[in-house]
């Protein structure tokens, strides 16, 4: 019995792992660029370009807006939004978080542009779980993978390698990592 127990624990944690393949991949390299989230957006690339459109002779809003969109050819689809931090300064507000910043009395200013990183903006987006909907369930099911995987892999070997010899040590100490992390934590708070 103890033996037909064993294969089936064997089997399952194979096949499980190599399904599990993909989904593990992308969480990780999805979860190493997030960790980084202080360093880097890990989502979108930033492109600043200077621009030099002459002074600005509009005094409103709308007036500036056309000027801006005008010297610089923007689409008024594009536009999200104006803003007048201060009376020589207009703002336009773009898609993704980008925007034009343009002085009114010289018309020197910058546009920024956001885009996707291709393929991390998308594994991001699976690995936060914007999706929401059924993605939250896919998640929940694939978070109770990987526990079965933990568990049933602490009895893929047998012996001195296995779970009663070197591999106590192990599970031990993966325990113990994040205790001692936390315990840091909260003594420096």
């Amino acid at each position: 019995m103890a033996i037909k127990v064993r294969k089936w624990v064997i089997i399952l944690h194979r096949d499980v792992g190599y399904f599990l393949v993909g989904l593990t991949c992308l969480y990780a390299i999805s979860g190493v660029a997030v960790n980084h989230i202080d360093d880097w957006n890990p989502s979108y690339s930033k492109t600043v370009e200077d621009v030099s459109i002459g002074p600005l002779e509009s005094t409103d809003l709308d007036g500036l807006e056309r000027e801006v969109m005008a010297a610089l050819t923007l689409d008024p689809a594009e536009i999200r939004g104006r803003h007048r931090p201060m009376p020589a300064r207009f703002k336009l507000f773009l898609p993704d978080g980008g925007e034009v910043d343009v002085l009114t009395t010289t018309g020197e200013g910058t546009i920024t542009r956001l885009s996707t990183r291709p393929l991390l903006y998308e594994a991001n987006v699976l690995h936060l779980n914007h999706m929401k909907g059924i993605w939250t369930w896919v998640a929940d099911i694939f978070a109770v993978l990987l526990l079965m995987m933990a568990i049933t892999g602490m009895f893929v070997l047998r012996g001195k390698k296995g779970i009663k010899g070197r591999g106590k040590w192990f599970v031990g100490a993966g325990f113990l990592l994040p205790i001692v992390f936390l315990v840091l934590h909260y003594q420096t708070l």
